[in-house]
C-alpha cells in the first residue's frame, strides 16, 4: 500500500473521485462512483485541479497551473512521474501497489533459490512502468512491452527518477500479441509474466486488441513462456478493469493456462482502493498464480 502522505482516496461518489496525490488533490471522472453519494462534499473545494469532458468526447483539466507541471509520488523505492494528461490520466494506478508488492516477493524468493541468476520477467501493457519497477529493483531482468512510444518513455523516466536507469530493463514500444507470438516461435521462457490487458488497445501501427476477442489467445501464448514448475516454477499476475469481467473469470483465465495441478494456487480478488471514510471503490480484478510461497 502506498504511504498516507503519497496516495490517498480522500473520496468518491456522483460518478468522480477525489484523490491525493503527493501535493496534489484532484478531482476526476470515475464510473466505478456512479450511484453513490460523496460522504463530503466540502472536502472537495480542496481540490487542485478537476477534470471535466467537454465536447467531442475529450475533457480538460481546471484549476491551478502549479498541477500541470510534473511532481513526484513515490512507493517503496521507486519513484513516479505525474503529470496530468489530455484523457484525465496521471501515469498511476495506486490500486496495483499491493500487486507491485508481490511481484517484488516472488522475485526476492527466486533470487535467493537461485543467487546466481536473475530471475526474467516480462511485463505487457506495461504503462509507466510500476510492475517493471518492482521486479527489477528486486533483481529480475525485466522486458517491458507498451504499444506507446510516450508511455515507454514515461517508465524509463520513472526509472531514472528512482535511480534505477542502469537496471537490465529491455524497453520495448511493441504489440503485445505480435511480441509473445514471435518469443513463442523462438523458444524463449520467462519466470515471470505481469499481463495489464486494455478493454480495448491497439498497437503501434494501429492494430486492435479487443479484451472480448484476444485475451484467451494472449494468455495462451503466455503459458507457453512460462518456465515449467518442474524446471525452478515461475509466477503469473492478471489484471484488468474490463466492465463485469470479476474474479471468478480472472481465476479461470490464468487456470486455463496452467496445469491442473498448478491452477489449484491460483487467487483472484478485487481491485480496490480504500477510502479515509473506510469506504471502498471498484478499481478493476485481478489473478495471480506462484509455483512457490513469497
Amino acid at each position: 500500500m502506498f504511504r498516507a502522505d503519497q496516495y490517498q482516496l480522500l473520496d468518491f461518489g456522483a460518478g468522480r473521485k477525489l484523490e491525493r496525490f503527493g501535493s496534489e488533490v484532484l478531482d476526476r471522472p470515475s464510473p466505478a462512483a456512479d450511484g453513490t453519494s460523496k460522504a463530503d462534499p466540502r472536502l472537495w473545494d480542496s481540490a487542485t485541479a478537476r477534470f471535466v469532458h467537454i465536447k467531442g468526447g475529450k475533457g480538460q483539466w481546471e484549476g491551478s497551473d502549479a498541477a500541470s507541471s510534473p511532481w513526484l509520488v513515490c512507493h517503496g523505492a521507486s519513484q513516479f512521474l505525474m503529470q496530468r494528461g489530455e484523457s484525465g490520466n496521471v501515469g498511476l494506478f495506486p490500486e496495483q501497489a499491493s500487486n507491485w508488492d508481490w511481484i517484488a516477493g516472488q522475485v526476492s524468493t527466486r533470487r535467493d533459490a537461485r543467487p546466481a541468476e536473475n530471475p526474467k520477467v516480462l511485463n505487457l501493457f506495461a504503462y509507466t512502468g510500476g510492475s517493471t519497477l518492482a521486479a527489477a529493483i528486486a533483481g529480475a531482468e525485466v522486458t517491458h512491452v507498451d504499444s506507446s512510444g510516450p508511455t515507454v518513455a514515461w517508465a524509463k523516466r520513472n526509472a531514472e527518477a528512482s535511480g534505477q536507469a542502469g537496471r537490465p530493463v529491455r524497453w520495448l514500444v511493441e504489440d503485445a500479441m505480435k511480441f509473445v507470438a514471435r518469443e513463442c516461435r523462438r523458444g524463449n521462457r520467462y519466470d515471470g509474466i505481469i499481463a495489464d490487458p486494455p478493454t480495448y488497445g491497439h498497437g503501434p501501427k494501429g492494430r486492435p486488441f479487443k479484451f472480448q476477442q484476444h485475451l484467451d489467445e494472449l494468455m495462451g501464448m503466455c503459458g507457453e513462456l512460462l518456465r515449467p514448475a518442474s524446471s525452478g516454477g515461475g509466477f503469473v499476475v492478471f489484471s484488468c478493469h474490463a466492465p463485469g469481467f470479476g474474479p471468478v473469470q480472472a481465476v479461470k483465465t490464468v487456470s486455463a493456462v496452467l496445469a491442473t495441478s498448478e491452477a489449484k494456487r491460483v487467487a483472484g480478488a478485487p481491485l480496490v482502493l480504500d477510502s479515509a471514510d473506510g469506504r471502498q471503490l471498484d478499481a478493476g480484478v485481478m489473478a495471480r498464480w506462484s509455483s512457490q510461497t513469497a
